[in-house]
């Protein structure tokens, strides 16, 4: 990545969080939601860390299945659970289960009960962690105040995640320098505890009825939780593209899974580094994938991602071969940090040809279909990853799974470099659109699926774009030439800088046109209707109802 995209990303971030800390409200839902990932990944080390202690190595690949499937099945439900209740009280319900489950894993261990005991609480612990992404995503429009701020705490959500991936490993480590994985299960309960306090009394004002489309029958309205799942198998499971790139992603899935187990066996079997040798590698990788993820921000429209593709799973599997094969204890962290930036890069890359390949009338259902294959590949990787480990040791089983990712890719290269020619992906859009503040926090994948629904509208020199009291439609961004913007017959200003979006107000606003806008000089503009606009700017699909409705009722004066 270009040192101008390094600098630009790091204004982009810093814009984000000011534009958060603005907001009490937002303030306090993006705390608890850093203490959440943090709690996650760092106890995920730590309850892996205790397996291999009270039930032997070969116990932690049993261990982490364990933890997955209550979470896999529970998670359908909880993401319901939003769309049912009002969306504050989830979150803050979810928080104390979370902080319930973890204390009765704490006490557990303290008592010396027995391991299943353990397991069984922080399996639920791990089934409550699924309450609060879908309930956080939904809640953020119910909390913002203007379009600006909820783009702002959607970007910073999603920074949080990866943030969370490195910080909570980090403290775990440090933790266990000095304590147990008992300890780290402590903070972890006082952490959910804090998140819940600071999300009890949120300002979140009164939900009206979802919009329905006139005309829509009840079952298109509402299709069916699992028809929508099933028709995304099916599709992911027949079309010979989209069967390719899931394949790759749940493979990915698979050596992330098989990781899990590794780092615990590499840093006390091989490394001799303690407890807090495996959470240093699990933060490792977390630096890596948040450096990763960055990179892949200049990827944006570009033709050939195969060979990107191809680098990211050498990259990945080749820090995992070389830890595997030499194993010293000053190189393993670095080169599992440089494996993250590839593993992050996959995810990227697979998700981006998968939306390119994929009809977008199946384009939610697969990637819905793809989370469960995801956790159904964190499962494998983790109980086969053990098997390897038992008949050949550590080191072979690291060099296998370093192989995985790479031999999968090159075995489906012809059909990856196929894609890459016939699915056209024109520069000039997603260029245009990365200027716009709303679409800066869209995550490569994110914007190239807005891209898809954009269309190009060329304006001759008095021709009107908007007029004032109009239904409001669509949103248009400038590419060249110049706009007027009028008032009741008054001049308010011109737009003439690429990059500059308008008619966005009618659209969160639910109401009639507030202004006119004419063509000046010849104008070329980027258009972008209705829904599509609000799923952009919300970042959650199932919310962008409430926030069309919320933002109506908060928008800034000075934003009209």
């Amino acid at each position: 990545m270009r040192l101008d995209g390094v600098l630009a990303r790091f204004a982009l971030s810093s814009r984000v969080v000011r534009a958060v800390l603005r907001s009490p409200a937002l303030r306090r839902v993006e705390v608890a939601y850093r203490l959440f990932n943090a709690v996650e990944f760092g106890t995920w080390v730590a309850i892996l860390l205790f397996a291999y202690a009270a039930t032997g190595p070969a116990s932690v690949g049993i261990v982490a299945v364990a933890q997955l499937l209550p979470a896999a099945f529970v998670a359908p439900l909880a993401a319901n659970l939003g769309d049912r209740y009002r969306r504050d009280r989830v979150l803050f319900v979810g928080y104390l289960a979370q902080a319930a489950a973890f204390g009765a894993a704490t006490v557990a261990m303290v008592a010396a009960s027995p391991a299943v005991v353990v397991y069984l609480a922080a399996a639920l612990a791990a089934a409550a962690l699924t309450i609060t992404r879908p309930a956080q995503g939904a809640l953020l429009p119910s909390v913002s105040r203007t379009p600006e701020e909820l783009t702002a705490a959607n970007g910073l959500s999603g920074t949080v995640e990866g943030v969370g991936l490195m910080i909570g490993p980090l403290v775990a480590a440090g933790i266990l320098v000095v304590g147990t994985p008992t300890t780290v299960f402590a903070a972890g309960t006082v952490a959910c505890l804090v998140a819940a306090i600071l999300v009890a009394r949120l300002p979140v004002p009164k939900r009206t009825a979802p919009v329905v489309d006139e005309g829509a029958s009840p079952s298109t309205a509402h299709p069916p939780e699992h028809d929508g799942l099933l028709a995304g198998v099916r599709t992911a499971a027949s079309a010979g593209d989209t069967r390719l790139v899931v394949g790759i992603l749940a493979l990915r899935m698979v050596t992330s899974g098989a990781m899990d187990v590794l780092f615990v066996l590499l840093a006390l079997e091989v490394l001799r580094t303690g407890d807090s040798g495996a959470a240093i590698l699990n933060a490792a990788l977390g630096i890596g994938t948040i450096v990763g993820g960055a990179a892949t921000f200049s990827l944006v429209g570009r033709q050939a991602l195969a060979p990107v593709l191809a680098v990211a799973a050498l990259v990945w599997g080749g820090s995992l071969v070389v830890v595997g094969a030499v194993a010293p204890i000053w190189l393993a962290a670095p080169l599992i940090a440089i494996g993250g930036m590839g593993y992050a890069a996959c995810d990227v890359v697979g998700r981006t040809i998968l939306q390119r390949v994929t009809p977008d009338r199946m384009l939610a259902r697969v990637l819905g279909a793809l989370e469960g294959i995801n956790l159904a590949g964190l499962a494998l990787g983790s109980i086969v990853v053990t098997v390897v480990v038992g008949f050949a040791g550590v080191q072979v089983a690291l060099i296998a799974v370093g192989l995985l990712l790479p031999l999968g890719v090159g075995l489906s290269w012809l059909g990856l470099r196929t894609m890459d020619h016939t699915t056209l992906v024109p520069p000039r859009a997603p260029e245009l659109l990365r200027t716009v503040p709303l679409s800066e926090p869209l995550a490569p994948p994110q914007l190239e699926c807005v891209v898809r629904q954009t269309r190009w509208l060329t304006l001759e020199p008095g021709e009107v774009l908007i007029r004032e009291g109009d239904v409001g439609e669509g949103y248009y961004v400038l590419e060249s030439g110049e706009l007027s913007v009028t008032q009741g017959g008054r001049s308010l200003r011109t737009v003439a800088q690429r990059g500059v979006g308008v008619g966005e107000i009618a659209l969160l606003q639910d109401v009639p046109r507030t202004a006119s806008v004419t063509a000046v000089r010849p104008s070329v503009l980027l258009t972008l209707q209705r829904a599509d606009f609000l799923e952009a700017i919300t970042g959650h699909p199932q919310a962008h109802d409430a926030a069309r409705r919320v933002v109506a009722e908060r928008l800034a004066p000075d934003l009209r």
